[in-house]
C-alpha cells in the first residue's frame, strides 16, 4: 500500500512540513465487510483497507495550515515584530497639517476640471477620478497611523444655494478635515478629505 501524506505544523508558524506517515494496522476500516461477493467487492476491499486518521482535523484548522504559507503585505514582517508604542497622540512633526494639503487638492480640482463641462453622465466618472487622485495624493504624504476618507461632490452650476454638512465623532487634538470648492462656468466641485489618527 502506498504511504499515506499528511501536512503536519511542526515548524513556526507558517512554514508545513509533509509527514510520511506508515499504514498501521490497528488503524483500518473495521466498519465496511471484507466477505462480499460481486462487482462490489474490489471496492470493498479498497475502502476497508483505507486509513482513518487517528485525529480528524477540522475544516478551518486545515484550511488554515494550507493557507498559512502565503504571506501578506499588509502586515509586518514576523521576524521584526513592531514594537507596541502606547501612543495617543501623534509625534509633533508627523501630524496632519492642512495648510499643507489644501493648496494641492486644489491644484488636482483644477488640472482635471479646467478644460470639462458638467455632463450627467460623466460627472460620475469625474467624481471618482477626482477622488482617486486625492486619495493618492493624500497616500504619498505618508503621514503614519492616519486614515484618511475623500468625499467628492460635483453639482451643475444653476444659480442654486448648495451646502454640504458632515458631523463626525473624533478627538479634536489630533484629527483634522479640508474642504476645498472649485468653480467652472457650469459646475462645482467640493472635496472633502478627513484624516483620522488611528490610535
Amino acid at each position: 500500500m502506498a504511504d499515506r501524506r499528511s501536512t503536519v505544523q511542526t515548524e513556526p508558524r507558517g512554514v508545513n512540513t509533509i509527514k510520511t506517515i506508515p499504514p498501521t494496522t490497528n488503524s483500518i476500516r473495521e466498519d465496511i465487510p471484507t466477505s462480499l461477493t460481486g462487482p462490489l467487492s474490489a471496492i470493498a476491499a479498497t475502502a476497508a483497507a483505507t486509513i482513518v486518521p487517528e485525529r480528524r482535523q477540522s475544516v478551518f484548522r486545515r484550511l488554515s495550515m494550507s493557507m498559512g504559507s502565503r504571506k501578506s503585505s499588509m502586515l509586518p514582517s514576523s521576524n521584526h515584530p513592531r514594537p507596541n508604542t502606547y501612543r495617543l497622540e501623534p509625534d509633533n512633526e508627523y501630524r496632519f497639517r492642512p495648510y499643507r494639503v489644501q493648496p494641492k487638492v486644489l491644484d488636482i480640482l483644477i488640472d482635471r476640471m479646467k478644460d470639462k463641462t458638467y455632463n450627467k453622465d460623466t460627472a460620475v466618472d469625474l467624481s471618482k477620478e477626482i477622488t482617486r487622485s486625492v486619495h493618492q495624493l493624500m497616500k504619498n504624504f505618508q503621514i503614519p497611523r492616519y486614515k484618511f476618507v475623500v468625499q467628492t461632490v460635483i453639482s451643475q452650476k444653476l444659480e442654486q444655494l448648495l451646502r454640504i454638512a458632515s458631523r463626525s465623532l473624533w478627538n479634536p487634538k489630533t484629527d483634522n478635515m479640508i474642504s476645498v470648492n472649485y468653480e467652472t462656468k457650469d459646475m462645482v466641485a467640493v472635496v472633502t478629505v478627513y484624516a483620522v489618527y488611528l490610535e
